[in-house]
């Protein structure tokens, strides 16, 4: 079960486009506690390493009704990494993934943990697991989301959240409950009954945050020459009176530096003209900006990049 709480577009970037990559922050907010889910609750709450994949929808981690991989397995009933990394890296070399998303996990819930990462515009998906333990086979996450759509638009910030399941490989029901291989094993489930309802309602024990940190966008004629534009992320962000940013530009070129809200509406028009090689400070005013959540978009002759900008 996900609950969307943001689901913001990205405005195109340009329709010449050919093939863009996003930087994304994801953040793992465990709120899992005593007090949460009172029954049964267990000594040492924790959560194991997040891992997973960014990868095409034409394959698939898991997901609810199916039966769990080995790697998937392992995690939910150990917490390794392993199998999983290893069974990433088969998409890989078969093409079908992008990369192994591997980071920490929460050592003591609540707490939270954030792994930045990169998707394309050919594998635009997520899926990303962590064991909540102790328990036998129980684990969160989320299986092949689309941040993007395979072209230029990408979500800006996005809010998943986290209910628990069961992989079905272990029968166990209870947190500490010894270890009892499931043989046939069952289908992945979510757990909507103990520990996990409690007061009329199945709770959740987190949330995935995904915030986009910026993309870069390319054509398919570019030449390294003409298209070398590298963007710093903007300082101070959140801004409350203006923010700097370093624009990096590989060789002479005319540069458009905008900001807009999230509904498309420029906002600013900061620099629109010729910019020598070299690098450059660029400030960007916010006094009169709503607060909220903007996006600083820099266009070259063959290249594009934005950049969140919160204003407070």
């Amino acid at each position: 079960m996900r609950t969307l709480v943001i689901a913001l577009l990205l405005l195109p970037i340009a329709s010449s486009a050919q093939f863009s990559t996003a930087t994304y922050t994801v953040t793992f907010e465990s709120t899992w506690s005593a007090a949460t889910h009172p029954d049964d609750f267990p000594p040492d709450p924790h959560f194991s390493g997040l891992v997973g994949a960014a990868h095409r929808g034409t394959v698939t981690l898991w997901e609810p009704g199916g039966l769990a991989s080995p790697g998937i397995e392992s995690m939910a009933e150990t917490g390794s990494k392993t199998l999983l990394e290893s069974e990433v890296s088969d998409l890989i070399t078969a093409g079908d993934a992008f990369a192994v998303l591997s980071g920490d996990g929460i050592g003591t819930s609540p707490g939270s943990v954030s792994l930045t990462f990169d998707l394309n515009s050919d594998y635009p998906l997520v899926s990303l697991v962590s064991m909540l333990a102790p328990s036998p086979d129980w684990f969160v996450g989320v299986s092949g989301y689309a941040l993007g759509d395979g072209g230029d638009h990408w979500l800006v910030e996005e809010v998943i959240t986290l209910y628990t399941y069961d992989s079905g490989t272990d029968s166990g029901i209870t947190y500490t409950a010894p270890d009892s291989d499931t043989q046939p094993p069952d289908p992945i489930e979510m757990i909507v009954g103990f520990p996990f309802f409690y007061d009329g309602e199945v709770r959740a024990v987190g949330t995935f945050h995904f915030v986009l940190d910026g993309v870069v966008v390319s054509t398919e004629d570019e030449t390294p020459a003409a298209s070398s534009l590298r963007l710093s992320p903007p300082f101070p962000n959140p801004a409350q009176s203006e923010s700097a940013l370093r624009l990096d530009v590989g060789a002479a070129q005319t540069v458009r530096i905008e900001v807009f809200d999230l509904l498309g509406r420029r906002v600013r028009m900061v620099h629109d003209g010729v910019l020598a090689a070299g690098s450059h400070r660029v400030i960007i005013s916010t006094r009169e900006l709503p607060s909220g959540v903007y996006v600083v978009r820099v266009m070259g002759e063959q290249n594009r990049q934005t950049r969140r900008l919160v204003v407070r």
